[in-house]
């Protein structure tokens, strides 16, 4: 290259405009011109004979920022010539086309080197093809449920129960019993509620913390690592086990079931497809589905007001907000109550007026779940592990709470 050449292509790192770059360099504007397109023409032709640079690909500095929450980020490089298809970036920015996919890329000249920035997005096909193959291939397992007649003999009055068993964490370290313990709780609550009330209606919810895991690398949906026994399509499995013959069980000593889901903040992907493939699997018309992806939900039954969250979104104004959200179903009862998990802890906060009525409920519900090493180090240990179903009458509400303690 002369030196007038590589004058001007110093020139461009100037960022001036060509009036300006010629009159430095003592030259006309014409011929100025004519040798930064004679560099464009070379610079064009050795990118043709050296497919996309690979030797300035492998030794340019690649910057990327990526949300896994999200599922999506920005990948950044500086390279010595002008990508000009999308097909170019991808291999420029090596960007892996199996997991993620190029949203929205632009390039801006440096000097006499480009920077090239893109957007891109998580492809989640990959999880949901998982998800649809493994329903494909696999048979859930059969119960036999007994063909006891369950209508009580004691009372006719339709009462309603909810069973609301958050925070199993199928796969955690430590869960080792947790299928058994699952069905020693559903069984003892329900044949209990059940020898002394008419069951009309049931309420039985899934998710919260079904799943230990969210990631086929063992994490939360959020990226935190936690201790697990197994892997997440063996927790996957072991949870749609354990639900399938649960809405099984519980349907025979009702007439109603509505199953609600509810997401968590371990497993919000991984439980959602599990209700959903539940809600396919299970055919029976006096089962209501509650699937949809929501973090708060509400039902009313008669004259009470059941709402249900994980409780990882903490508030101190939870009253005022579902009174907010839910104003029609909030004026048309006197009974409400929340009912969530996430703490592991039972507990229960009221809100009431001043004669007692018309109030609010809050009850934190406690876990079946086996405390693992991130308990034992914040001193989260001590709750007893055990399940809770209530009761409600149509007109007074809660009238029963009962209790099943894990041995």
């Amino acid at each position: 290259m002369t030196n007038i050449k590589n004058q001007v292509a110093a020139s461009l790192k100037w960022k001036k405009n060509i009036t300006y770059c010629a009159s430095k360099l003592g030259i006309t504007e014409l011929k100025y011109l004519k040798i930064k397109q004679e560099l464009k023409s070379e610079r064009k032709k050795f990118r043709q004979k050296n497919k996309f640079f690979c030797n300035a690909t492998k030794n340019a500095e690649i910057a990327e920022s990526i949300d896994l929450e999200k599922g999506e980020g920005k990948i950044s490089g500086t390279f010595d010539h002008e990508p000009k298809s999308a097909e170019e970036i991808i291999l420029l920015l090596k960007i892996d086309t199996a997991k993620w996919k190029l949203s929205q890329y632009w390039n801006k000249q440096m000097g006499d080197h480009w920077r090239v920035s893109a957007l891109i997005s998580q492809i989640k096909n990959s999880e949901q093809k998982f998800f649809e193959n493994l329903l494909e291939n696999w048979t859930p397992k059969k119960y036999k449920i007994s063909n006891t007649s369950y209508k009580n003999k004691f009372t006719n009055d339709p009462h309603c129960a909810i069973i609301s068993l958050q925070d199993i964490h199928f796969g955690k370290e430590g869960n080792d019993t947790i299928d058994k313990d699952f069905e020693d709780t559903v069984k003892n609550l329900v044949q209990r509620a059940h020898a002394i009330h008419y069951l009309e209606t049931m309420y039985f919810v899934v998710g919260g913390d079904l799943i230990n895991m969210d990631t086929f690398t063992g994490t939360t949906t959020g990226g935190t690592p936690v201790d697990n026994c197994m892997s997440a399509t063996e927790a996957y499995i072991q949870a749609f086990d354990a639900m399938h013959w649960a809405i099984t069980y519980i349907k025979a000593f009702c007439n109603n079931l509505i199953v609600v889901y509810v997401p968590g903040n371990h497993d919000r992907l991984s439980s959602f497809h599990l209700a959903h493939a539940l809600s396919k699997s299970i055919e029976n018309d006096k089962i209501t589905w509650d699937v949809k992806y929501e973090e708060r939900k509400v039902h009313v039954w008669k004259n009470n007001f059941n709402a249900f969250e994980h409780g990882d979104k903490r508030s101190k104004n939870n009253p005022l907000i579902f009174a907010s959200e839910y104003p029609e179903q909030w004026g048309a009862t006197t009974n409400r109550t929340l009912f969530k998990g996430h703490i592991h802890t039972d507990r229960k906060v009221e809100y009431m007026t001043s004669n007692e009525t018309a109030g609010f409920i809050e009850k934190t519900l406690p876990s079946l779940g086996k405390a693992d090493y991130y308990h034992h180090s914040n001193k989260f240990t001590g709750n007893r592990r055990s399940g809770k179903l209530e009761i409600q009458h149509p007109l007074m509400g809660n009238i029963c709470e009962l209790t099943y303690q894990a041995i």
